[in-house]
């Protein structure tokens, strides 16, 4: 199918969570960057003696308050913005993150953590403001989310409906990672990744954190039944998640992502997404 293309631009070609340096996700992402550079050579590395090659999920991840905060609701028809211009790429997100602000807002606030919104960058192309040293489709790093319109545009004139499907997956996965830095998410997972030992260990690991946040995307959209009136768009979607593919062992395959993506949407409710509780095989 033609989205393949698309949906492998978003999650073959993204450092989703890359931060700046300062930033402890920032560092994540640059061990996950080191972690791919060895593949597919992905033998563990040897434990030096003493070291726990893998520690425990902290309560943070496998327990986090996110899970405990019940359904989202959300009330926001899609836009009907075509994809024809940068204007309309940005004014199709800028629209999509004020619905996803408004409906996890209050589930944050209900964790017991506080709420801010993301930052919104959309640019044709590479933006100059990115703080992060990897070229992506969509990317969030810092606070901010970035969008390169032009794969949008591109995408657009090949397939308009699956285009736009295609744009709502995107911001609602990085808008996932906005999510997991909220709730502490982010700065655990960077926490434990630094006392893996291996290559397999720290790619798994990345690929939990991606398959959330691609779950916590499915259950915005699976909350939002309005979304997109006139058509089948459970089916949409589902074609949209379960089209990828993951040859550097870093955000899961189809099959996973697929599952995770279509847990979060057929519950309306982020404790489907506990990833960090999952066994290996359902994050492979």
């Amino acid at each position: 199918m033609k989205i393949v293309a698309a949906v492998c631009a978003v999650l073959l070609l993204t450092g989703c969570t890359a931060k700046p340096v300062a930033d402890p996700a920032a560092a994540a992402a640059s061990e996950a960057a080191k972690a791919r550079e060895a593949v597919p050579t992905t033998t563990p590395s040897a434990a030096p003696p003493g070291k726990v090659t893998a520690p425990p999920q902290p309560a943070e991840l496998t327990k986090n308050p996110i899970y405990r905060v019940g359904k989202l609701t959300a009330h926001c028809p899609e836009p009907k913005i075509k994809p024809t211009s940068v204007a309309n790429v940005r004014a199709y997100y800028t629209h999509l993150t004020a619905c996803l602000n408004a409906a996890w807002a209050p589930v944050i606030r209900k964790a017991g953590f506080t709420f801010t919104p993301p930052k919104l960058d959309v640019v044709a192309g590479k933006s100059a403001d990115l703080p992060c040293d990897q070229d992506a489709y969509g990317i969030y790093c810092g606070d901010t989310i970035y969008i390169n319109a032009q794969i949008d545009l591109d995408y657009f004139r090949e397939d308009p409906e699956l285009a736009v499907g295609t744009m709502a997956f995107v911001i609602g996965h990085e808008y996932g990672h906005h999510v997991q830095a909220l709730a502490g998410i982010s700065e655990a997972a960077y926490q434990r990744g630094v006392k893996l030992n291996g290559v397999d260990l720290a790619l798994e690991e990345t690929r939990r954190h991606e398959l959330q946040a691609s779950c916590f995307g499915g259950v915005y959209f699976g909350a939002a039944r309005d979304f997109r009136k006139g058509s089948d768009w459970p089916k949409t979607f589902g074609e949209i998640v379960a089209s990828t593919s993951d040859p550097q062992y870093d955000h899961g395959s189809a099959k996973n992502h697929a599952r995770w993506s279509m847990a979060g949407f057929a519950a309306a409710d982020p404790v489907a997404c506990n990833t960090y509780s999952a066994p290996s095989a359902q994050v492979g």
